[in-house]
Formats: C-alpha cells, sequence, structure tokens
C-alpha cells in the first residue's frame, strides 16, 4: 500500500468528527494533519511505504493494515484519554 493510500484509509477511520488535510511535499514522507472539531486540538501522522503510521516526534504508531487502532490512538491523543475518548 502506498503512504497516501494508507492517510486516506487513516482519515476515513477518523470520521466526521475530525478535520483532515493530507499535505505532501517532495522529499518528505506524506502526512496527515488532523484536528479535532470539537476541542481544536491537532497533531499530524506520517505513513511510509513500508507499513508504519508514524507521530510527528519520530516515534513508530501502529501498522498502516489496522488504520483503525491508529484512529483511536490519535483521538486519545488529542483528548487526552488513555481510552481514545470512548466512553
Amino acid at each position: 500500500m502506498t503512504a497516501p493510500a494508507a492517510l486516506d484509509l487513516l482519515a476515513a477511520a477518523l470520521g466526521a468528527q475530525f478535520s483532515t488535510t493530507m499535505i505532501r511535499q517532495d522529499g518528505h514522507r506524506p502526512r496527515l494533519v488532523v484536528a479535532d472539531r470539537s476541542t481544536g486540538a491537532a497533531t499530524e501522522v506520517h505513513a511510509d511505504e513500508n507499513g508504519r503510521y508514524w507521530w510527528p516526534w519520530a516515534a513508530p504508531a501502529t501498522v498502516t493494515d489496522d488504520p483503525h487502532a491508529t484512529a483511536h490512538q490519535i483521538i486519545g491523543v488529542l483528548r487526552g484519554t488513555p481510552d481514545g475518548g470512548y466512553r
């Protein structure tokens, strides 16, 4: 799977509660800017061609074949909850 395709799947997994924008620049990994529509908190996630999502601080997030697990992690980061904000 290509990195942009993995980011598209992640954007879909996040759903309408989040604003997502894919950024592509020559010489850089594609990245998805994610903002929580209710809180305004934002982060970005990168994807590579080796099947990994990456946090902007260069730590691996999850594998790209599980965009829902990555969405859950992102929601937790943006909402400051270990369960991803699901209650």
